[in-house]
C-alpha cells in the first residue's frame, strides 16, 4: 500500500530569504519519491505510463542544445537523466502498475489540496 504525504521543506533560493516549500512524498514498494513540484510528479507519472521505453541514448546535439558547447566537460561525459537513476525492479510490471497507481493517487490527492 502506497504512502502520501507532503512534508515542509525550507530552501535558499540564492539570496538572504529562505523560500518555504513542501515536498511530495510517495512512499510505494520499498521506495520513496519526492517531488519539489507538481510537474515533476506529471513527468514521472508519464514515465511510468509507458509499458515500453524509448532508448536511453541521447544524440550529442542534444546535450549540445540544452548545455551549450561545453557539455562534453561535465563530469567527464557522465550526464544522466533521473530516470536512469531509479531502480530497475520498479520497472517490472506488477510494480510500475503499483507505482503507477500510487503515483496517480497523489496527484489527486495535492489536486484536491489546492481547491
Amino acid at each position: 500500500m502506497a504512502r502520501i504525504s507532503k512534508e515542509p521543506r525550507t530552501m535558499h533560493d540564492g539570496k538572504a530569504s529562505l523560500l518555504r516549500r513542501d515536498v511530495i512524498i510517495v512512499r510505494v514498494v520499498s521506495f520513496t519519491f519526492r517531488f519539489t513540484t507538481i510537474e515533476e510528479l506529471r513527468e514521472c507519472i508519464k514515465f511510468y505510463q509507458q509499458k515500453t521505453r524509448p532508448s536511453s541514448r541521447v544524440a550529442a546535439k542534444t546535450y549540445e542544445a540544452e548545455f551549450g558547447q561545453d557539455w562534453r566537460s561535465l563530469r567527464g561525459w557522465d550526464i544522466e537523466r533521473w530516470f536512469e537513476r531509479l531502480p530497475m525492479y520498479l520497472l517490472e510490471e506488477p510494480k510500475r502498475q503499483k507505482v503507477l497507481k500510487a503515483l496517480c493517487k497523489a496527484l489527486e490527492f495535492i489536486e484536491s489540496e489546492k481547491l
